[in-house]
């Protein structure tokens, strides 16, 4: 099963790769990185999620930090996906963007959905974390993981957007406690790829008994959902734990009580950080004034949304996947967070 899933990820992830190289005229394809090092002034793009999502609002809030810096930058915000910001930033697409750590391991080491090692990504900094989250309706009967693989519970769930980092995570996390998609499937379940905002409305109609992704805490859409139709979340074992740090590049974590007017008692889970990444190819000086901007601009991002309280002055060097750039590097070497 997981390796069928990597294989279509594989034939997506080529035929993004296919477009960069051959796709529109040379005006279309040009490297945003030449804009963003031509004489002095710095034009920026960033690639982040849908329009409207937190990635865009993340996208934008780092943009305006960085014109705030440098009076005379402009920027510009590109919508994407996840493990695609990989390809269209390595591609010169774009300047930065916004991924989650797995899909920067898997991308810099050739595994999992990657058909090939794309050797010139690079780290910038940490952004915010998405703790995994189990949801499941109060009145599904639903109390543990562990329930539905042994009573053969037939669940429906939605699992976030198909083929994406964090789908492929729900997978890992039913493989570490015996249990596939195929066998929930076949227990009279059903499998929904739905973005987990879009599954709310069956979930409070009783059509399906929960959602399963990393999400920004809190997540807004469960507040919501909480609101008409009472959710709980469920915990993770040590072992799916285990697993989410070893596949996808997750930290322990614990979702504290009192996070949502639901949450009675701490939920161990695992969270996967969200990172900014750049190519080996971006100069380092664009790189460098990107880093010191964020770091510069803490204040003003903290307004912007609730998930970058996470980066701190200790935290937004702390990012995994791939090597840092050497521009970030200088940054962070110089205010004395590296040695």
């Amino acid at each position: 099963m997981k390796k069928r899933i990597y294989q279509i990820f594989t034939i997506i992830l080529s035929i993004t790769f296919l477009l960069a190289g051959c796709g529109g005229s040379s005006e279309q394809t040009k490297s945003s990185k030449a804009n963003a090092s031509s004489g002095g002034e710095l034009k920026v793009t960033i690639a982040g999620g849908a329009a409207g999502g937190l990635w865009s609002t993340i996208g934008e809030g780092l943009g305006e930090a960085l014109k705030r810096t440098h009076k005379s930058a402009s920027f510009t915000y590109q919508p994407g996906q996840d493990g695609a910001n990989i390809i269209t930033v390595t591609t010169g697409q774009a300047d930065f963007g916004i991924v989650s750590s797995s899909a920067a391991k898997w991308a810099y080491k050739g595994e999992g959905p990657y058909p090939s090692k794309v050797d010139k990504v690079r780290t910038v900094a940490f952004l915010h974390q998405m703790p995994y989250h189990f949801t499941v309706s109060e009145d599904s009967g639903i109390n543990s993981i562990e329930q539905i693989a042994e009573e053969k519970f037939p669940l429906i769930v939605a699992v976030n957007t198909k083929d994406s980092p964090m789908e492929i995570s729900n997978q890992i996390v039913f493989e570490s406690y015996g249990i596939s998609y195929e066998q929930i499937e076949k227990n009279g379940g059903s499998i929904q790829y739905l973005a987990i905002s879009k599954a709310n409305d069956q979930i409070k109609d009783n059509k399906m008994h929960g959602s399963i992704s990393p999400l920004p805490t809190p997540a807004g859409n469960l507040m919501e959902l909480n609101s008409s139709k009472p959710i709980k979340l469920l915990p993770l074992s040590d072992a799916a734990i285990k697993a989410m740090e070893e596949k996808v590049e997750a930290r322990p974590y614990t979702i504290k009580a009192g996070t949502y007017p639901f949450v009675k008692q701490d939920i161990p889970t695992a969270a996967v950080d969200t990172i900014l990444i750049t190519s080996a190819d971006i100069p380092e000086d664009v790189v460098y004034k990107m880093t010191k901007a964020m770091y510069e601009q803490m204040d003003y991002l903290y307004t912007v949304h609730q998930s970058f309280e996470a980066v701190t002055k200790e935290t937004i060097a702390e990012v995994t996947g791939a090597p840092l750039h050497p521009g970030a590097e200088k940054f962070y070497k110089e205010i004395g967070i590296l040695k």
